[in-house]
C-alpha cells in the first residue's frame, strides 16, 4: 500500500470513528478495541491505531498504558472554554458578516434556514447536526475573514459531541428560528444586533448543556 493510500484509509477510519463518538454510537467511558474495529471496518489494525492517535490528540479518546483506549468523558472546564471561544469568535463573525456578507453568502445562509423540518419528515439527528454546523460555518464564511473562519470551524469541530447533546435537549425548530433571526440582522446590515443575537443563541446552548450536566 502506498503512503497516499494509507493516509486515505486512516482518514476514512478517523472520520467514521469520530462520527461514532460524536453521535453517541460509542459512549463516554466505553472501551475501544482496535481488533474489533479492524474486523468491523474490514481493515488492518494499523489505520485503526493511527486514527485513535488523532482522536487522542483531539481529546475524544484517552489512551491508558497497558489498559487500552476509552472514549473520553466530557470535561466541563474544557467545554466552558470552548463555549467562551464561540462567544468571542462567532459573535465577531456575525458582526463582520453584517458589514461584509455578499449576496451569495446571504443566499447560502437563507437556504440553510429556509424551512422547518418536521420530525415525521424522516431526517436524522445527524442531518440536523450537519445543517447546524453548515449554518455556523456559513456565517463564518460571510465574515469575509479567512483566518476567523478557520478558527470557528476548528472550534465547532471540537464541540460536535456536546452540540449533539444540545440538539437532543432543545427544539430543532427553536434553533432554526434563532438562526433565521441572525440571518435577518445580517441582511439588514445591523452589526451590533447580529453580534448580540449570535451571543444570545450560543448562551442558550451553554445554559441547556450545563443544566443537563447538573441534573
Amino acid at each position: 500500500m502506498s503512503k497516499v493510500e494509507k493516509a486515505s484509509l486512516t482518514d476514512q477510519v478517523y472520520r467514521r470513528l469520530k462520527d461514532m463518538i460524536v453521535y453517541g454510537e460509542l459512549q463516554a467511558g466505553e472501551t475501544i478495541h482496535a481488533g474489533d474495529l479492524a474486523e468491523q471496518f474490514q481493515t488492518s489494525k494499523t489505520p485503526i491505531r493511527d486514527a485513535i492517535n488523532i482522536l487522542n490528540h483531539e481529546g475524544l479518546v484517552e489512551i491508558i498504558p497497558f489498559k487500552g483506549c476509552l472514549v473520553s468523558q466530557v470535561n466541563l472546564k474544557d467545554l466552558d472554554e470552548l463555549i467562551s471561544l464561540r462567544l468571542i469568535l462567532e459573535g465577531g463573525a456575525a458582526e463582520l458578516a453584517a458589514s461584509y456578507a455578499s449576496r451569495q453568502a446571504i443566499d447560502k445562509m437563507e437556504q440553510l434556514v429556509g424551512a422547518d423540518i418536521p420530525p415525521q419528515s424522516g431526517i436524522s439527528e445527524v442531518d440536523y447536526m450537519r445543517l447546524n454546523f453548515d449554518f455556523h460555518a456559513a456565517v463564518a464564511e460571510a465574515s469575509n475573514n479567512g483566518r476567523l473562519k478557520k478558527l470557528i470551524i476548528n472550534n465547532l469541530d471540537n464541540m460536535q459531541r456536546v452540540l449533539y447533546l444540545d440538539m437532543k435537549i432543545g427544539s430543532t425548530n427553536t434553533m432554526n428560528d434563532e438562526h433565521r433571526e441572525i440571518v435577518e440582522m445580517i441582511k439588514n446590515k445591523d452589526p451590533q444586533a447580529a453580534r448580540k443575537r449570535m451571543i444570545e443563541h450560543i448562551l442558550g446552548t451553554r445554559n441547556r448543556i450545563f443544566s443537563s450536566q447538573h441534573t
